[in-house]
């Protein structure tokens, strides 16, 4: 993670009001620093190795047991993912209908394998991520700076649908209306 990273994530966080929710961060682990000071609520680092900043192992039973949670922010970590829509599907999961999800990627920049390297993301596919995993698109913008021109993507899981109900209503008749 960068200075431009962080300001953009702080930005999401105030717009959005969250710093002071339950936040899980999936690829958190520490390289170059963590989005972690941005947070005043619970804090939940996540990512597939253990290490600095990692709460917890992704796919572990303590992953398992994590729902309802306020907002699931993810920065520099798409690129690095073989399984995108499996990645996308557990963010849904453990996110509260309404939760946010915040995903900042670079759209430039060189290629740096760490485990593995997918690639860079335009906005339009990073939307496309977004919506086809189900989130409703709240906004999503481009840091020129270089070398890595950042795209954050921000997203709800959709509150769930009200069950719509018929209610016969009876028909009020003339009374020189003929029953046939």
């Amino acid at each position: 993670m960068d200075q431009t990273s962080m300001n953009l994530m702080k930005v999401v966080v105030d717009k959005y009001g969250l710093s002071d929710k339950t936040v899980v961060d999936v690829g958190s682990y520490d390289i170059n620093g963590t989005y972690k000071s941005l947070f005043t609520g619970e804090y939940v680092g996540v990512d597939i190795l253990a290490g600095p900043n990692v709460d917890v192992l992704m796919d572990s039973p303590e992953w398992e047991q994590i729902k309802d949670v306020d907002a699931v922010i993810s920065g520099q970590t798409l690129g690095h993912v073989a399984d995108i829509p499996g990645l996308m599907a557990k963010i849904m999961r453990v996110l509260k209908p309404g939760g946010i999800l915040c995903v900042i990627v670079p759209s430039r920049g060189p290629r740096h394998d760490y485990p593995i390297w997918v690639g860079n993301f335009e906005p339009e596919q990073l939307e496309k991520i977004f919506t086809d995993a189900g989130f409703e698109l709240l906004s999503t913008d481009r840091d020129f700076t270089l070398p890595w021109y950042l795209v954050t993507c921000v997203g709800k899981k959709p509150e769930p649908q009200a069950v719509k109900t018929s209610v016969k209503v009876p028909v009020k008749r003339k009374d020189n209306d003929e029953d046939q």
